[in-house]
């Protein structure tokens, strides 16, 4: 059999599955159609390049959710707008580190910069599905305890309601591309997947005071922007 007719065959199954349920593995639909595994991974790839289903490396593969809906513009933090959308957000810290300087670095003021910076990595799910890896950065000389809060929810709340810093302004570069082992790890990305990445500059008036890289698995998301004359 091709691996288009494997496709709709798996397809139509799909029905009998909920979200996020794992589906069989390869072996198991190459031993059932009676072809090579090849044919059926072609099937699976195909399928996920119609968002049908995904892959958590050594894993296995799922059927999808519905996707996140981004918007770059917005100012409401990860759990606020998972929730708007039906989602249960979680969050787990990964590490928290003082670092004396990272790539990019210079975009914060020398004054700022004078002490290094704390660097925070939390991974956040939506509905116990990993879909968002992200790196903080915030200079120490700025935030000197900032651990001292809960950072693990927003560190946005914790820098406008403990500090008293609003966000008033910021600047993203949006691209796609590979994940380094680690983070393809955290993410369950498999190596030939690659990510929506994200970097953002966050300022209150004119002084940087926060930049953070979200990466995001380019099947969990869309993203939306909206444009007015």
């Amino acid at each position: 059999m091709k691996y288009m007719e494997i496709r709709d065959l798996i397809d139509a199954e799909l029905k009998k599955y909920s979200p996020n349920q794992m589906i069989p593995s390869e072996r198991y639909l190459a031993l059932k159609f009676n072809c090579s595994r090849e044919t059926v991974r072609k099937a699976y790839d195909q399928l996920r390049a119609d968002d049908k289903i995904y892959k958590v490396q050594n894993v296995g593969w799922f059927v999808s959710n519905k996707k996140i809906q981004y918007y770059p513009t917005s100012i409401d933090n990860f759990n606020g707008y998972m929730k708007t959308q039906g989602f249960h957000a979680k969050t787990e810290m990964i590490s928290t580190r003082q670092v004396e300087s990272f790539d990019g670095y210079e975009i914060f003021s020398e004054e700022s910069r004078e002490l290094g910076f704390l660097e925070i990595i939390r991974l956040r799910y939506a509905d116990e599905v990993p879909v968002l890896l992200e790196y903080n950065y915030l200079p120490i000389k700025l935030f000197p305890d900032l651990l001292e809060y809960d950072v693990i929810t927003s560190v946005q709340e914790v820098v406008k309601n403990s500090f008293h810093y609003d966000y008033t302004s910021s600047s993203l570069k949006i691209k796609n591309t590979g994940v380094s082992k680690f983070d393809g790890q955290l993410l369950g990305i498999p190596s030939s997947q690659t990510a929506t990445y994200i970097e953002r500059i966050s300022r209150s008036d004119d002084l940087v005071i926060e930049y953070d890289i979200e990466i995001w698995p380019q099947d969990k998301i869309e993203m939306t922007v909206d444009v007015f004359a």
